[in-house]
């Protein structure tokens, strides 16, 4: 029978005996296996399966749902892509979230001569039209296509798919990266939100969903959002553990960077003498000034290093990719990168010895991700977390002010996820009883006993500081400054607390207490309307129909992630308040001034009395209440109502992707908005003082918010390719300059100069403002 042919029914399918748990009765699936197993070796060069890849594939062939929550480094790619290399005819869709991750993973399958695709915004004219003309022939000769979720919703795209399906010939959906799609997600994206859509038009096609960081919220989350059929779906459940990764962390006083910057240094240069040679590693940090400055520190030390972020230009960075894919030992190649966190994501690099945090990370998944991308060959691996309490402190307000400022009323339990999240990270960094391995399976779900010495081993093995040096550990964590008080409590009432006992029923998902290790018997349906699939890899799911689909429709019931009991702030109570629309009333206690902070200590120097760190750390209700002022008096601004459209002449105003009546609207959202901040509140002085241009008349301050909506709208514009999208940038835009932005330049407790696109506005008006005192010759003065 030939490999592209319909499968048979379905009905004799199941899983039986072997010592690998897998032996096929139904022919035609057995012979699917083999050309997948073919693939694996003579295309992409492995000699096996690693962990449930095998398993995962047969699931896959036979039509079912899958929902793939695994660690980096385990294969995720491979099994969506064997299956779709496989197959004589048809297209897999691949919706993944980076433009980084889908151009590495489209360069690497057509350097093994896989048909693949992609569209994005950096795909050319020519070569979208190739992809177009692929499509409307009904019989794509591309197996897979890499596509961004907003593309992928636009009517133009799905009118393609149409056709595709029509000829049954869409084998498949994958969802990479799928957290996002979760609003119980550390990384949730509103475009993925919206590929629920795609299982209601495309009832029979399969969906896969790949992730490797997937609380039991977020797994349910995605299932009921993607409308994945329970009855027919399989779920490949990894171990967490990465035994082969040492965990570690570098207790710091206070942050003092020439002090940190030098002990990375020495740390990387004895790695390099232990080995004899250099390593890859990975540094990531949260704001693109520590990349480039510790880059720069780095590399004039003689290390083969460069910074990766998203204000180098994009050429830059493909540049800089590729040097570090080849490694130092290459020509042109590079050690070492310093990077901010969307580094790495998806990308197919083994070799990588170490993983240092320099700040924390925003949330217990961000961390456990980033450090995945470590050792992947199996081989050993050091993870370094650099922590101090001011940094903690740091993110923790940024996380809360981020979490507030996305917040609506009414809004959805899952907005506690982040503040929770990024507790249970502190509560990992701080602990030194009990083993990181548990610490960070236990926070995913699995349920441990960490009394249990044989158990403990056999997850660790003296793979972590607390296990290997628990006495250097204890002194280690004593250089805390434990005088500057760290929230290690999400604020949330008890029914958003999860008990251990949860964890571990959402770990085993089964009554028997056991992970599910087998594919899904699946029954054969048939779907109306479209013809029978034309290879193995499109075998068809059901159309969710009639009180089936009612029932995948509904809203799963789902705990919360647990919560760390401690003493909360005098501010817990606020955030159980509905939030309120922002520009409705005015301030009626102004805020009072915030006394400014003493000087760091010199590097290298310690603080001689308790006086003197007392002095240096700000006292937590000067902080906090100089932060809720500020977070008070933004949304009290004036309402921007009465604020006039103007029409001017934007940039690329040739261009067609959007209707220029509606960039025309965005741009005078943005300006309004810019309006109220700049003019019309009563701090506009103390916002200008800090944007470096407090003598600026109204008509040149005028001039300049006018210039800086048309560069913000054009950023939105160019940044998509519907009008959907167009909306939400935009909408995106407003909303950090009327919460984000002001707090910013407030330089009060609330932090948000970590978040990159509150400093990219800020960065945009200080320019022109720059730009436009030059210009005039009078700086200072307008």
């Amino acid at each position: 029978m030939r490999l592209g042919s319909p499968l048979s029914s379905f009905s004799n399918l199941h899983v039986a005996g072997g010592s690998d748990g897998v032996a096929y009765t139904d022919k035609a699936t057995e012979i699917a296996l083999l050309e997948c197993h073919c693939v694996l070796t003579e295309v992409f060069g492995h000699s096996g399966y690693k962990g449930k890849q095998k398993a995962i594939i047969e699931a896959a062939v036979r039509g079912a749902d899958v929902l793939v929550v695994a660690p980096t480094g385990m294969g995720k790619s491979l099994c969506f892509q064997i299956p779709a290399a496989a197959a004589k005819s048809g297209i897999t869709v691949v919706v993944s979230p980076l433009l980084a991750l889908m151009q590495n993973q489209v360069e690497s399958l057509r350097r093994k001569s896989v048909p693949v695709a992609s569209l994005s915004s950096e795909t050319s004219a020519l070569q979208k039209q190739e992809v177009r003309d692929d499509l409307l022939s009904g019989h794509p000769s591309n197996r897979l296509i890499y596509i961004t979720p907003e593309r992928l919703c636009t009517s133009d795209f799905l009118h393609l798919l149409d056709g595709v399906h029509a000829e049954g010939e869409l084998n498949r959906l994958v969802v990479d990266e799928a957290h996002c799609i979760s609003e119980w997600g550390h990384d949730f994206r509103r475009d993925y939100r919206r590929l629920s859509m795609f299982r209601r038009r495309f009832s029979s096609v399969p969906i896969m969903a790949l992730t490797a960081t997937a609380t039991p919220e977020v797994q349910a989350d995605i299932i009921r959002s993607l409308q994945m059929s329970e009855d027919r779906l399989y779920r490949a459940l990894h171990p967490f553990n990465r035994e082969n990764l040492f965990y570690e962390v570098q207790y710091l006083a206070d942050p003092d960077p020439a002090s940190q910057m030098a002990q990375i240094f020495e740390y990387i240069t004895t790695l390099y003498r232990r080995r004899k040679r250099p390593s890859s590693g990975v540094i990531y940090c949260r704001t693109r000034a520590t990349c480039s400055d510790l880059s720069q520190y780095l590399r004039a030390k003689g290390i083969n290093c460069k910074p990766y972020h998203r204000g180098i230009p994009s050429n830059t960075l493909d540049k800089t990719l590729k040097e570090w894919t080849i490694g130092g030992s290459g020509e042109g190649g590079v050690d070492v990168v310093v990077a901010t966190t969307a580094f790495g994501l998806g990308i197919d690099k083994s070799d990588v010895r170490y993983i240092i945090h320099y700040d924390c990370s925003r949330s217990f998944e961000g961390y456990y991700q980033e450090t995945g991308r470590a050792g992947r060959d199996g081989l050993p691996a050091k993870c370094v977390l650099y922590y101090s309490r001011q940094d903690a402190r740091a993110v923790q307000s940024w996380v809360q002010n981020a979490k507030e400022a996305r917040m609506e009323q009414d809004g959805p339990p899952p907005s506690q996820r982040s503040t929770q999240s990024l507790a249970a990270l502190f509560k990992f960094a701080e602990s030194i009883d009990v083993c990181r391995h548990v610490s960070i399976c236990r926070y995913f779900g699995e349920d441990i006993n960490a009394d249990d010495a044989e158990t403990v081993r056999r997850y660790c093995n003296n793979m972590c500081d607390i296990c290997k040096y628990p006495e250097k550990t204890r002194r280690r964590i004593r250089k805390l400054n434990t005088d500057v008080p760290l929230k290690l409590e999400a604020p949330c009432d008890s029914s958003s607390r999860r008990s251990t006992t949860d964890n571990a029923r959402g770990w085993k998902m089964n009554e028997n207490g056991r992970v599910s290790r087998d594919p899904p018997a699946i029954a054969h349906r048939t779907s109306t309307g479209t013809s029978g699939p034309r290879s193995f890899g499109m075998t068809k799911r059901a159309g969710a129909e009639g009180d089936k689909a009612q029932a995948i429709a509904k809203k799963a019931k789902v705990s919360y992630a647990p919560a760390i009991v401690t003493k909360p702030f005098a501010s817990t109570s606020s955030l159980n308040k509905p939030f309120k629309t922002p520009f409705r009333t005015q301030s009626k206690n102004p805020a009072q001034p915030v006394p400014p902070r003493p000087p760091s200590p010199q590097p290298g120097l310690a603080s001689t009395s308790d006086t003197e760190e007392v002095e240096f750390v700000e006292d937590e209700d000067t902080v906090m209440n100089a932060a809720q002022d500020t977070a008070a008096e933004v949304a009290m601004m004036p309402s921007s109502m009465d604020v006039p459209d103007i029409v001017v002449e934007l940039d690329a105003s040739f261009s067609g992707k959007i209707p220029m009546d509606a960039r025309l609207r965005g741009f005078n959202d943005i300006r309004r908005a810019l309006h109220v901040m700049l003019i019309l509140d009563p701090r506009k002085d103390k916002s200008w003082a800090a944007l470096d241009a407090s003598h600026l008349s109204a008509p040149s301050r005028e001039g300049i918010i006018s210039a800086a909506a048309k560069e913000l709208e054009f950023s939105a514009m160019s940044m998509c390719s519907t009008q959907n999208g167009y909306r939400e940038r935009v909408a995106d835009t407003t909303t950090m300059i009327r919460k984000d932005v002001p707090i910013l330049l407030s330089g009060v407790g609330l932090r948000v100069e970590d978040e990159e696109g509150p400093q990219d506005i800020v960065d945009v008006m200080k320019r022109l403002c720059r730009s436009h005192l030059t210009r005039v010759g009078q700086p200072g003065a307008a």
